[in-house]
């Protein structure tokens, strides 16, 4: 027998199934789409029984067919919403019914006459007290595993409530991020309920998972690690699947209208790929984690196309033939459309930001970064879709608004005025590339650098000499940083291995100063620098 949460159009179908009459119809397909209620299906090659769960809390509807009441269904349907809830689980029930719930470890909470009030709480050990314990624990399992099978059987067994939310799903080498902060902003301003998941982060890991763009707090992320930690532990998740599965459970208790999820690295095999999206996309490919991707666009291109599912579309800004064929190939063989951006017109850099057309609209971009127009027109070219297929609507305004009022920390982003010192996450060949046509407008440049050992530091070195010959090259706290010797190679650059001395050297620039390189370098480095703001 599968347990599983139905799909929508299931919920229709098994609310007719076990309850013809329209009251309850129409009070089950009204809850189901406030986000409210949903069920669990038991089959037997058909659907055979359900359990309707509200709010996640309390068990409203359970129902199983004549024919099959006589073998432990019911039991495994309690059992499944008691195993995928979070808090205690009430349920009220007549006295013939009591003795069912009791045998799988219910409460009596209130005693009434015809009826009674049943509570069932969990056993949880309390491991963790304080979010750092939590951050240290998690951090502290597998990284990855480049390996999907263990994760799908955990998400299977937990009745996959990913299929809860309505995903979007962005892939890519470089502005996955920004790509899904710009669809982020935009449904925000259309007055939706916005999730996104979203790595590597700045500030706290907490970020990682947010709603309106606020991160999840530490007394909720203990919540779900104390109820959920050893349900991990027993399937061996990894580290980032542990948080694919936590940001799925804190989406769906707080009933966000969309879910937009950033890869973590590659596609077929990333964690996030066990959502079903609405639709996906890929923002460009580079030569980028070549030692598990590829070292061939090609290569690359079909390990980041494995986020393609039967008949979703795939939406790209990508344009080389060689990955195009790719994507199209992959495509027609999951009768899936493949959509590519159109060509952005008439890009005017207005010092402080940027204006760009794009189909008919003429957008206004609060940045300096060029390559922020390709990102927002990726986004763009993703909602007018989902907008045509009326999965959701918006003005020509709120897509306006929220494409000039999203921001980013970490991309081109100024974080001192005097002197300007802008930061920027180019932490790749491509993405210096891309830093470099945003740079160039400048004098003056000074740069301090760092990046990772699995980078091509040499190509990224060659084109950040043609902005400056004052470049300084550091090194930073993380196991993957690379040394300042195989940074510099014989380039003609400054070595620094503290970055803070360098910083402080870079405050007496007369000029701009470029801090870029390895996301886990700015991490470090963006606090000191505001910090350093705060007590001038």
């Amino acid at each position: 027998m599968e347990l599983r949460i139905l799909r929508g159009h299931e919920i229709k179908e098994a609310a007719q199934l076990f309850y013809n009459d329209q009251q309850s119809l129409l009070e089950i397909l009204t809850l189901s789409r406030q986000k409210k209620l949903f069920f669990i299906g038991a089959f037997e090659k058909k659907l055979v029984g359900v359990i309707g769960i509200y709010e996640f809390q309390h068990i409203k509807y359970l129902c199983v067919l004549e024919s099959y009441r006589h073998q432990g269904i019911a039991s495994d349907l309690i059992r499944k919403a008691i195993q995928l809830s979070c808090d205690d689980l009430y349920v009220t029930v007549s006295q013939t019914l009591e003795p069912l719930y009791k045998q799988l470890g219910f409460e009596i909470l209130e005693d009434q006459l015809t009826e009674q009030k049943l509570v069932y709480r969990h056993q949880i050990q309390k491991r963790f007290t304080h979010y750092q314990q939590v951050h240290d624990f998690i951090a502290s399992q597998k990284q990855r595993v480049y390996a999907l099978d263990n994760f799908k059987c955990f998400m299977k067994d937990m009745g996959n409530p990913q299929i809860l939310l309505k995903s979007i799903h962005i892939g890519g080498t470089n502005g996955k991020g920004s790509t899904t902060n710009y669809i982020r902003s935009v449904l925000q301003n259309a007055g939706y309920k916005v999730a996104t998941f979203t790595s590597p982060v700045l500030v706290t890991r907490l970020e990682i998972m947010r709603i309106n763009n606020q991160h999840i707090q530490e007394d909720e992320i203990i919540t779900y690690a104390n109820r959920y930690m050893d349900l991990c532990l027993e399937y061996e998740l990894s580290m980032f699947e542990i948080e694919v599965f936590i940001a799925i459970m804190f989406f769906i208790k707080h009933r966000v209208d969309f879910a937009v999820f950033e890869v973590g690295l590659g596609g077929d095999l990333d964690a996030t790929n066990i959502i079903y999206p609405m639709i996906c996309a890929n923002t460009n490919i580079g030569l980028d984690h070549v030692e598990y991707l590829g070292n061939t666009y090609e290569q690359i291109a079909r390990t980041k196309a494995g986020i393609v599912k039967e008949g979703i579309p795939y939406v790209t800004g990508e344009k080389k033939s060689e990955c195009l064929n790719v994507f199209q190939n992959i495509c027609d063989k999951l009768h899936s459309p493949l959509i590519q951006t159109r060509h952005i017109e008439n890009i005017q850099d207005h010092g402080h930001y940027l204006t760009y057309d794009y189909r008919h609209y003429h957008v206004r971009l609060n940045t300096s970064a060029i390559y922020q127009c390709q990102n927002s027109a990726l986004a763009i070219e993703i909602l007018e879709y989902l907008k045509e297929y009326e999965y959701l609507t918006y003005t020509d305004e709120q897509l306006l608004n929220g494409l000039l009022e999203a921001t980013w920390a970490g991309r081109f982003e100024t974080v001192c005025q005097h002197p300007l010192i802008i930061i920027d996450g180019a932490h790749n060949k491509e993405g210096i590339e891309a830093f470099y046509q945003s740079a160039k407008k400048y004098s003056h440049i000074k740069i301090i650098f760092s990046a990772l050992k699995d980078k091509d530091t040499h190509a990224m070195m060659e084109m950040l000499l043609k902005l400056t010959d004052d470049i300084t090259v550091c090194e930073f706290d993380f196991y993957r940083a690379q040394t300042v010797e195989k940074l510099a190679e014989n380039f003609p650059v400054k070595i620094e291995k503290d970055w803070h001395k360098a910083i402080d050297q870079a405050f007496l620039h007369e000029g701009v100063v470029f801090v870029t390189g390895s996301l886990y370098f700015l991490a470090q480095v963006r606090p000191y620098i505001l910090e350093h703001q705060k007590n001038k």
